[in-house]
C-alpha cells in the first residue's frame, strides 16, 4: 500500500510538471541501430533560455531502454554526439558541464532509469530518478538540444522525433513506451546513494 502511494505521488509530481510544458517531440537515442534512451523534449510558452534557432528548451527527459549502461559508456555516448556538431575548441568550452552531467552516473544505469535536464532560471538542473544530482550552466541544455536537432544531426532518427516529424501513431507508441518505463522504489533508493557519493555535486554557477 505504501509503495503504491509513493509511486502515485511521484507520478503526480511528474504529471504536473509535464502539464506545465508542451511536448515538442519524442524519439530514440540510438547508435548503430541499438537504442539506448527514449528522449522527450518539452518546452515552455515563455522559455527562460532558447536555442539559437528559436527552439525553446525547457526540459529534456531520458529514459533508459538498454538493460545496462556503464558510467563510461554514458559519457562516451554524449561526447560522441556533441563531437559530430562541435569543433574541438567548442568541446573544450563544454567540458566542465559535460563532466558534471556525466558524473551523475556513479554506477550502471538500468532499464527505466529516468534522467531529466531542466532549465531553472540561470542554471540547468540534472535529476536522476526524481532526485536532483547536479547543476550545469544555463547554456548547456540549449546547446544539447541544438546539437540533437542540428542540420547534420548526430542521430537523424532522434532529430525527426524531437522536431515532431514522426507520425501520430509513431509518437503515440513511443509515448506509451516512455510512460511504461519507470524506476522502482528500490532503484530510486539505490541511485539516491550516488547523490551522496558525489556530495550532491551542485555548482555555484
Amino acid at each position: 500500500m505504501v509503495r503504491r502511494l509513493l509511486m502515485l505521488m511521484l507520478g503526480t509530481t511528474m504529471a504536473v510538471a509535464a502539464n506545465a510544458a508542451e511536448l515538442e517531440g519524442i524519439g530514440v537515442f540510438e547508435k548503430l541501430n541499438k537504442p539506448w534512451f527514449l528522449t522527450a523534449l518539452y518546452s515552455d510558452a515563455e522559455p527562460l533560455v532558447a536555442t539559437p534557432d528559436g527552439l525553446p528548451a525547457m526540459r529534456l527527459e531520458l529514459k533508459v531502454v538498454e538493460e545496462k549502461i556503464s558510467a563510461r559508456k554514458f559519457r562516451q555516448l554524449w561526447l560522441e554526439a556533441l563531437a559530430v556538431v562541435h569543433s574541438d575548441d567548442a568541446l573544450v568550452q563544454l567540458d566542465g558541464d559535460l563532466e558534471r552531467f556525466a558524473s551523475v552516473v556513479r554506477g550502471e544505469l538500468t532499464t527505466g532509469d529516468h534522467i531529466v535536464l531542466e532549465q531553472r532560471g540561470d542554471k540547468v538542473v540534472v535529476s536522476l530518478n526524481y532526485l536532483d544530482h547536479a547543476e550545469l550552466s544555463a547554456e548547456f541544455l540549449p546547446t544539447l538540444v541544438n546539437t540533437l536537432t542540428a542540420r547534420i544531426a548526430p542521430i537523424p532518427a532522434l532529430k525527426r522525433g524531437l522536431t515532431g516529424e514522426l507520425s501520430a501513431n509513431e509518437t503515440r507508441q513511443l509515448l506509451n513506451q516512455f510512460d511504461r518505463l519507470e524506476p522502482s522504489l528500490r532503484r530510486i533508493s539505490q541511485t539516491r546513494r550516488w547523490q551522496a557519493q558525489s556530495d550532491v555535486q551542485l555548482s555555484t554557477l
